[in-house]
């Protein structure tokens, strides 16, 4: 029954998204998307290192459009807004796989149910921009750190898990890893935001790993693969970061606002972003 509800929420998921996608037509950022989804690839990673967002995404979309082939007479919209559709489907089955894994099977239908209907989820699973993808990647490496962390350190199998013999535990450890690794290292190439998204694992894995700490060898060995699969994810990004680092301290564009400035200006923003989560942005802003 509950794989019923489970496939009821998917599909009905899918079907709202689908349900008049490319109807309207691109607004300017998504245009943005299109145009440079036509370059060539180095064209493609020149222009995006002289831009604000780092060219994973785009990328993606260049291999999509090449294998669709979209044009002005033949579904546009429609066809370069299939990729962020199935990702925001692929959203909903990392949430239903979370809530098992955290709480239960209840919760995590409940959860797929309520992301499934999400209005904002739909509109951006609707849109020619890389957030889809971005939050797929960063629900994936949530589910990798999940699971490195409830198979144990090898000391105490996890009965939850049904893995007796040690060497299945450090393969799957591994696994989920480079797993973390790769969806991390691509993550960064999509979207700059998901820095934070890889902070807050980072802060979430340390403060577990110090609630279980017996002595300081305890700690370094259940953090050594951990702090190892940072390294990688580094090492994965490091062409890019001197390119991040100039955009981030001389932007292209106007300066990126800087809330924290003041606490006028942190308060009128935290206003600003509340009011837009819960009333829509059509709500006047504060004075």
């Amino acid at each position: 029954m509950r794989r019923i509800g489970l496939l009821g929420a998917i599909l009905t998921g899918f079907g709202l998204r689908l349900y008049q996608l490319g109807a309207e037509s691109l607004w300017y950022d998504e245009t943005v998307s299109v145009v440079l989804a036509r370059k060539s690839l180095s064209g493609l990673i020149a222009h995006t290192a002289g831009d604000i967002h780092p060219p994973g995404y785009y990328i993606f979309l260049h291999f999509w459009q090449v294998l669709a082939q979209p044009s002005l007479t033949h579904g546009l919209e429609f066809l370069y807004a299939w990729p962020s559709l199935w990702f925001g489907v692929l959203i909903l089955a990392l949430i239903y796989a979370l809530g098992r894994r955290l709480l239960n099977r209840q919760a995590a239908l409940l959860a797929v149910w309520l992301g499934a209907i999400h209005p904002f989820h739909i509109w951006y699973s609707q849109e020619v921009r890389m957030y889809t993808m971005g939050a797929a990647l960063g629900l994936f490496c949530l589910w990798a750190v999940i699971v490195y962390g409830q198979i144990g350190s090898g000391d105490e199998p996890m009965a939850k898990w049904k893995i007796r013999p040690p060497s299945a535990q450090l393969r799957i450890r591994n696994a989920a890893l480079l797993s973390y690794i790769g969806a991390a290292a691509v993550g960064l190439y999509t979207l700059y935001y998901f820095l934070f998204t890889l902070l807050a694992l980072n802060l979430i894995v340390l403060w577990l790993a110090w609630q279980q700490m017996r002595t300081a060898s305890t700690l370094w060995r259940q953090l050594r693969g951990w702090l190892l699969a940072q390294l990688g994810v580094l090492l994965l990004w490091l062409p890019w970061l001197p390119i991040f680092y100039r955009q981030a301290i001389d932007p292209p564009v106007p300066p990126w606002r800087m809330p924290w400035a003041t606490a006028s200006d942190f308060v009128n923003s935290v206003a600003e972003g509340a009011l837009a989560l819960l009333l829509g942005q059509s709500f006047p802003e504060p004075s």
